[in-house]
């Protein structure tokens, strides 16, 4: 009787200690501003070619598209006609953000590739690669969908298709 005690008791402990362990080992000690779905959106400031600025924390209360982009990659400019038809239906309810990743592209191309595309939505210098580097962008086109609580709802790294892009401008309209 005794042996069988002291085996349950040894059992009860290995459970009390496995439990503790996966406890432990599920807690996540996570920065709220996380660049992931579900986070609060890093705050950021940028400015655009004519000098006008965009403060991301400026435009709590309103739904915002992000998308990181380069005048040089060819899935960027893929995407480009489908979101400037977003543009065309949705800015007047979303703002939008074209964030350029200037250190690794230039001016001059750039501002051919806002004319070649017929670019009218806001591009954004990411001159110093900061907001790139606080988004956690490693791979182009990389876009966010953040809500009018400053929460990213969604974030898709590669090009969206023009029924993919569609969605998530509902589910972000939704939120609305």
């Amino acid at each position: 009787m005794e042996q069988v005690k002291r085996k349950i008791g040894v059992m009860i402990s290995i459970v009390v200690v496995a439990v503790a362990l996966l406890g432990f080992m599920g807690v996540r000690h996570e920065p709220k501003s996380l660049p992931q779905k579900g986070y609060l959106a890093p705050n950021f400031t940028l400015t655009d070619m004519q000098g006008k600025t965009v403060t991301l924390s400026q435009l709590k209360g309103h739904l915002v598209y992000i998308n990181f982009f380069a005048s040089w990659c060819p899935p960027c400019k893929m995407e480009t006609p489908d979101i400037e038809q977003m543009y065309q239906k949705y800015g007047n309810k979303v703002d939008f953000i074209a964030i350029n990743m200037t250190p690794s592209d230039s001016l001059s191309g750039l501002k051919a590739y806002i004319n070649s595309y017929g670019v009218t939505y806001p591009v954004f210098l990411d001159s110093q690669g900061s907001v790139e580097s606080t988004y956690n962008v490693m791979d182009i086109p990389t876009s966010f969908f953040i809500n009018q609580q400053g929460v990213i709802i969604d974030r898709v790294t590669g090009m969206m298709t023009p029924t993919g892009m569609q969605s998530e401008f509902s589910k972000l309209l939704a939120t609305h």
